[in-house]
């Protein structure tokens, strides 16, 4: 099976691919492709949106999607769509969009890494990472601290983002490594035999299929705006230009 090009390359704004299959969808198709630059919807990252150029003819994405069938690409309908499967097209992003997209989901990456090193009490559980509402939830196993100050969180990703950067990189590791380093995730992600990780230098990786910026460097703009506790769970939302 082909691994999908966007979780090899962030940066890729442009693909020629073939086309395997069209599917009619009342006034919209779902276009697959033999690969894709396109990130689907999902994994608490919103897909990415672009054209596909068909014969010279750009066709809008209007959302992109995982299905049993593969990534599907929704286009608005038109008839030459339906008489196109194998052909070639071009695959064409907005990088913009997904850039910013990324740098959110590696923000709510880094932002779980300082609290964890803050307190091993607590553990990622959830990230919702759209610009326009990102945040991130974080498990508490045992209540060790009932308040934790923004301005020394924000102090930290100054720190990693201004005078301090560091490396991100995507790994895939057995599903045994992933279970030792997160046992309590490791029963949320997929029992497949290779797991991709995303690890951020010096801190402990985690299970993603997400977009991702390459360096901390990328993320300056970056800042905490509020902490709320509910129960167990702290709820950290932040934001990124």
């Amino acid at each position: 099976m082909t691994t999908p090009k966007y979780l090899s390359n962030t940066y890729l704004d442009e693909l020629t691919v073939n086309i395997t299959r069209v599917i009619e969808m009342d006034d919209s198709v779902a276009m697959y492709c033999d690969d894709t630059i396109f990130y689907p919807q999902g994994g608490g990252q919103p897909c990415d949106l672009g054209v596909i150029i068909i014969d010279g003819s750009e066709h809008r994405v209007h959302h992109v999607e995982s299905t049993k069938e593969g990534i599907a690409h929704i286009l608005e309908a038109h008839p030459s769509l339906l008489t196109c499967a194998k052909k070639q097209c071009i695959q064409r992003i907005d990088i913009q969009r997904r850039l910013l997209n990324a740098k959110s989901h590696t923000a709510g990456h880094l932002i779980s890494h300082i609290l964890e090193e803050l307190d091993s009490n607590l553990f990622p559980a959830k990230g919702h990472h759209y610009p326009s509402d990102s945040y991130i939830e974080m498990i508490e196993t045992e209540r060790t601290n009932d308040s934790y100050s923004v301005d020394l969180i924000n102090d930290k990703i100054d720190a990693l983002v201004e005078s301090n950067p560091i490396d991100i990189l995507a790994v895939d590791l057995d599903l045994a490594q992933v279970k030792s380093l997160r046992p309590l995730l490791s029963k949320l992600i997929p029992q497949n035999t290779q797991i991709r990780v995303i690890a951020i230098d010096g801190f402990k990786p985690v299970p993603c299929g997400g977009t991702h910026v390459r360096c901390t460097s990328e993320l300056k703009g970056l800042r905490i705006t509020r902490i709320k506790r509910k129960k167990d769970r702290l709820k950290v939302n932040y934001s990124i230009n």
